[in-house]
């Protein structure tokens, strides 16, 4: 549905990189499996936001926002075969770290866009 390379400071501090790449999916069409354990924040929006990680290797593996609770957002990390996946998006720029180039995509946003 939506896919985007964030690059707030919630994401920099939770992954320890410069950004996060992620795409969103319907959540009744995702089936988790194996034990996860979540971290919750507030968004700027100031709904709860939880990460949830693998309890076993901590590899963050999706997120969820109460404000859209019909989507779920899967890390593009953690996928078998990242090598289809494409950003159409950068979020949060003026956010970004000075010392990299964010990833080409076809839209680029200061912060996050509205829905």
């Amino acid at each position: 549905m939506w896919s985007c390379s964030c690059h707030c400071k919630a994401c920099q501090k939770l992954s320890g990189a410069p950004f996060v790449s992620a795409f969103s999916v319907p959540s009744a069409s995702v089936e988790i499996s194996g034990e996860t354990i979540s971290f919750t924040r507030e968004s700027d929006a100031g709904n709860r936001v939880r990460t949830s990680s693998c309890a076993h290797c901590g590899t963050r593996v999706f997120a969820q926002s109460d404000g859209a609770k019909h989507l779920i957002n899967i890390f593009a990390g953690t996928l078998s075969d990242p090598s289809g996946f494409r950003p159409v998006s950068n979020v949060y720029l003026s956010e970004a770290a000075s010392w990299i180039d964010p990833p080409e995509a076809d839209f680029n946003f200061p912060g996050m866009p509205a829905a």
